[in-house]
């Protein structure tokens, strides 16, 4: 397991919850970054499932 991986979707995660937080308050910027670290977290995703195979 590559704990660098993991980091990066835990982290895509946390940023993810913070930029949805933010656009639910009424600052509706906050989703282009917070989709870009969804798509981020997501491949990471992958890419850890890839390996465990």
């Amino acid at each position: 397991m590559r704990w660098a991986s993991v980091a990066t979707v835990v982290g895509c995660a946390v940023v993810t919850l913070v930029c949805v937080a933010a656009a639910a308050r009424g600052r509706t910027w906050a989703l282009v970054p917070g989709l870009v670290a969804a798509a981020i977290g997501f491949r990471e995703l992958r890419a850890l499932q890839r390996g465990v195979r």
